[in-house]
């Protein structure tokens, strides 16, 4: 299945009314390569996602799908409604796809290339319930210039581990990540589920939905920015109207991709359902001090980069 938005733009939601949401983009070659959850339809009365998506594109307009993967091909074994957030890391020429089941663990599929086939190399979690004291979900992988790789993740609290060359088993126990006068959509002092990091130069940048902090260190302490939506820069069309504010689930992550970088979140402009969400995608600009401009969210998306 594949999509095409016909004025050269991606257009926002990129792929809209299916449920492709909590959208992680990773760039190989001249593909960039979708991640993501898939919310089962718009009559869902809670969370309901079966299984999890890989799609891409060549120009951020046309997104094909590639796969699906299914709980039942993870240690899990069966059906599962909670197929929750994911990311992807490559290293040495293998992929890996970490990924939620529900809000208590975090495992780990392994393949030759972005989109499988996928196998479940531990048959067990590799992050599993009570290994800290937060909902073990919503793993980030950020890999740095020396080609360390770490997985982020937690709910409310963040914990960050170093993964070994293998990356299917922890370097170290994973470690609290402080972060300075914290915020989210719930509030000041608080922050959000689905941590994310991503570097810029010889800046750290620690993500939750579309708040963000910044560091010097991987591991911390975090300098907390705020948020980089403003309702005011949000198309008419894709504003919250509901019970939600415009911060709200955003579930943001950051890429860059021919130069440019860009910001790809959680959408509910147009369902206005929380339970059945696109995905929307902006232009990120970085001010001179490394702190990130409140981006536009439009109805044309992003063009050909």
């Amino acid at each position: 299945m594949s999509l095409k938005n016909a004025r050269r733009t991606s257009g926002n939601p990129i792929v809209p009314g299916i449920g492709l949401c909590d959208p992680h983009v990773r760039v190989y070659g001249d593909r960039a390569y979708l991640y993501a959850t898939h919310d089962r339809g718009p009559d869902s009365e809670t969370f309901a996602m079966d299984d999890w998506w890989i799609w891409s594109t060549t120009d951020l307009i046309t997104w094909q799908h590639e796969c699906t993967i299914r709980p039942e091909q993870t240690y899990h074994g069966k059906p599962d409604s909670s197929c929750w957030a994911v990311d992807e890391m490559e290293r040495n020429g293998r992929h890996y796809f970490y990924f939620s089941r529900g809000p208590e663990n975090v495992g780990v599929m392994e393949a030759d290339s972005p989109v499988g086939p996928w196998r479940d190399p531990l048959g067990k979690p590799l992050l599993a319930k009570g290994l800290v004291p937060t909902e073990i979900r919503d793993p980030g992988l950020f890999k740095d210039d020396d080609g360390t790789c770490y997985i982020v993740f937690g709910t409310f609290q963040f914990y960050l581990a170093r993964l070994n060359d293998d990356m299917i088993s922890l370097a170290e126990p994973p470690r609290l990540v402080t972060i300075e006068s914290p915020q989210g959509p719930y509030g000041h002092g608080k922050t959000d589920d689905k941590p994310y990091l991503h570097k810029r130069g010889d800046v750290y940048y620690l993500s939750w939905g579309c708040y963000y902090a910044m560091s010097d260190s991987v591991y911390g302490p975090y300098d907390c920015r705020g948020s980089i939506i403003d309702p005011d820069r949000i198309a008419p069309s894709l504003q919250y109207r509901g019970k939600h504010s415009a911060d709200y689930d955003r579930h943001g992550s950051f890429f860059e991709w021919h130069g440019a970088w860009y910001f790809i979140c959680n959408e509910m402009g147009v369902t206005q359902n929380g339970l059945f969400r696109d995905s929307s995608i902006s232009y990120v600009t970085y001010r001179p001090n490394g702190e990130i401009e409140p981006i536009f969210i439009t109805d044309e998306g992003v063009a050909l980069p």
